[in-house]
């Protein structure tokens, strides 16, 4: 297990040797540092919330799901970025960490199929390989590392509970932590690890295993519904609900998870740059040595086993887009890990002794042709493929001979410099993730006191990507996405991957934060119901417009009421002269109504009833109409502007405070969930625990 672990840090330090910054591509320097960071902020300061009314359509952090609200691994790393001021070394030693723990499962979940501890060592290192490991979810997909490297455990958990009998501890908090990610896809594949270990409760007919494996399962279930909930009841509001034209972006075919055996072998043309996403494990072809007589008797035992890779695969292979879930590819790790684990435990149960010249001759022959195939798809990378051709062809002969010479010692370090290798052949043709190098400063530091002349609610105003790309200054001057957590400012451009559809169609705000440029004259455009500007029904104090959207003239000519505050090669700031409440505040009165003594709070406004007509007043809000919100005085009406809260009061509101206040839909069956799920994990754990000290402390034993 320990040489796994230090096979895998010698390919993480040939990474960072090459690019330091390898673990700070796209979303999460975009997405996740700010995630993280403001929730660990929310937690010290005892403000623990479900809404952020400030983020507008990126607010909602119950149905984003992957601000991981409940997961004590997230707040635990939240709490961490607000002490650490290094904040490329944070992440790094986070994903670094995340690996190991990888690592470290595959290899506990090979060992509990009985093989040898030289076999779950190939699969240890084998399972961090895979293309969609390295090239997606280490430099920027955090959330895809997080559910892979605990998916293992939870999996070795069950299989502990349903072989053993054991405590379910082991299996509960792995799966927890699990769920509570709050990224769906590593729910979907734990439903996948639970359905694996019920086919093998099946073939065993052991009903007792699948009695504990269906307790599990409605445990982490409730959990899941305290978790996803949120997202399901308010997905219709969000831009999840509108088609994405997704264009076959992250999928695959079966040939090209065929040609998997290469580790320069590249997806189907897309919209994609050519990455060797489909790469699953070079040593796949040895699956031809095995004597399928003894399979074909003896597959029982790893029945399981073999329904996960194929579930996996079906839904590597399966349809760009099914509902709000897209990008099937994202799951080619998951396939990976049921590859490599059914290989090591095939094979150690089923391999031939001394396979034929002819077995080595199909393995050849389908790494040759998993060349040839790669270079039909891309020719530009023939070069690529003819080195993947040779290492790998030449590395299974090798295994083979040593099968063949009774060697069988030498199989697992052979294995283990092969695959460092194949990963120096990867690296060397495909050096730079897909995902943007936005040039995010990597200093805590740098990120205070951005704009001081920034007063209440901030907007950025235009396009920043190319500016933050091309030139390290600009990314230091326009923070994108989640990163204005960092400021300090009260900013609406933050990052979200689920947005508020009606306020993202009206603003043209991309999922980044930046936006095209026709928010700024969207901004100070009437509403027709109220008469106002929409920036005053925002409650905007501070504009921030990128220099690469708008001219020089505009830029230096605001608005009446608005003057220039801050320039920068890259930006100019615009505030108000007089600053407005932000969100949560009062928007706009009908006639004849007005209200006083305002309270905004993070899930609810209070406001008291001055005046109102005998047929009842509208108030609407600075707040987006997310479903959950409900008054105490009234009701909620149809939203302004398709997106503005309003509520109507009636004329007995008159002289009263009304309270407006939020929680998820859904929210107390969430609560009772979350709570009903601590409290059997915690009753069954402690009772088999009990149970387990008599049974070792009774006499004669």
């Amino acid at each position: 297990m320990v040489a796994a672990v230090v096979t895998v840090l010698i390919s993480v330090a040939a990474l960072l040797v090459a690019d330091h910054r390898y673990f700070w591509y796209g979303d999460t320097p975009a997405a996740y540092y700010g995630w993280w960071y403001h929730l660990g902020d929310l937690v010290r300061h005892g403000h623990w919330t479900t809404l952020d009314p400030h983020a507008w359509r990126a607010g909602n952090i119950a149905a984003e799901g992957q601000w991981g609200l409940w997961s004590p691994l997230s707040i635990g790393i939240g709490l961490l970025t607000t002490v650490v001021g290094d904040m490329l070394a944070l992440t790094t030693v986070v994903k670094v960490g995340l690996l190991v723990v990888a690592v470290v499962g595959v290899y506990l979940l090979a060992r509990s199929y009985d093989v040898p501890p030289s076999a779950a060592y190939i699969a240890g290192v084998l399972a961090p390989m895979g293309g969609m490991t390295q090239y997606l979810d280490l430099p920027s997909w955090l959330a895809g590392e997080t559910i892979w490297a605990l998916l293992p455990w939870a999996w070795w958990g069950l299989r502990r509970t349903m072989v053993q009998g054991a405590n379910p501890i082991a299996a509960l908090v792995a799966g927890y932590l699990l769920v509570s990610v709050g990224y769906v896809f590593g729910t979907i594949m734990l439903i996948v690890a639970i359905v694996a270990c019920l086919v093998d409760c099946a073939l065993a007919r052991d009903r007792a295993a699948a009695v504990r494996i269906v307790g599990v399962g409605v445990v982490l279930g409730l959990v899941a519904l305290t978790v996803y909930l949120p997202g399901v009841l308010t997905e219709s509001f969000t831009a999840r609900a509108q088609n994405y034209g997704n264009s076959n972006k992250f999928t695959t075919d079966p040939l090209a998870l065929l040609g998997g055996v290469l580790p320069t072998g590249v997806v189907p043309a897309s919209d994609l740059a050519l990455m060797p996403y489909s790469y699953l494990a070079w040593l796949l072809p040895i699956v031809l040595w095995v004597d399928w007589r003894r399979l074909w008797r003896g597959w029982r035992p790893v029945g399981g086993l073999l329904a996960f890779t194929l579930l996996a695969a079906v839904l590597v292979d399966g349809p760009g887009q099914v509902g709000p879930l897209r990008y099937p590819l994202r799951l080619e790790p998951f396939l990976v890990t049921g590859v490599v684990v059914s290989l090591v435990v095939v094979w150690s149960r089923f391999g031939l002794a001394r396979p034929s010249a002819t077995r080595l001759a199909l393995s050849s022959a389908w790494v040759v042709l998993a060349g040839l195939e790669t270079v039909v798809r891309a020719s530009s990378q023939w070069v690529a493929q003819v080195c993947s051709v040779l290492l790998v062809g030449g590395a299974i002969a090798v295994v083979w001979w040593l099968l063949r010479s009774e060697r069988r010692s030498w199989v697992a370090p052979v294995v283990g410099a092969v695959t460092l290798a194949g990963f120096g052949v990867q690296h060397a043709f495909f050096p730079t993730p897909p995902s943007p190098q936005r040039n995010a400063p990597t200093d805590l530091a740098a990120y205070r006191d951005l704009y001081p002349a920034a007063s209440g609610d901030l907007m950025l105003v235009g396009a920043t990507e190319s500016a933050v790309q091309a030139d390290p200054a600009a990314a230091r001057a326009l923070p994108i996405g989640s990163a204005w957590y960092l400021t300090g400012a009260s900013s609406s451009s933050t990052y979200t991957a689920i947005s508020e559809a009606a306020y993202k169609d009206r603003y043209c705000v991309y999922y980044q934060g930046n936006s095209c440029p026709a928010l700024l004259p969207t901004l100070f455009s009437v509403e027709p119901t109220t008469g106002r500007e929409r920036i005053d029904l925002l409650g905007v104090s501070s504009l921030l417009l990128s220099r690469e959207s708008y001219s020089a003239a505009t830029l230096a000519d605001p608005p009446a009421g608005w003057q220039v505050a801050e320039r920068s090669p890259y930006a100019v700031l615009w505030t108000r002269r007089t600053p407005v409440p932000g969100a949560g505040s009062i928007a706009w009165t009908s006639p004849g109504t007005s209200v006083s003594a305002v309270r905004a709070g993070s899930t609810g406004t209070s406001f008291r009833v001055d005046r109102v007509p005998a047929g009842g007043g509208t108030v609407v809000l600075r707040l987006l109409d997310w479903p959950g919100y409900s008054t105490s005085t009234g009701s909620v009406g149809d939203p302004v502007d398709g997106y503005l809260l309003t509520v109507h009061v009636p004329s007995s509101a008159e002289g009263h405070t009304v309270d407006v206040d939020f929680h998820p839909p859904g929210w107390p069956v969430e609560v009772v969930a979350w709570l009903l799920a601590l409290a059997a994990g915690a009753t069954w754990s402690v009772v088999a625990a009990v149970r387990r000290s008599r049974r070792t402390t009774r006499p004669g034993r």
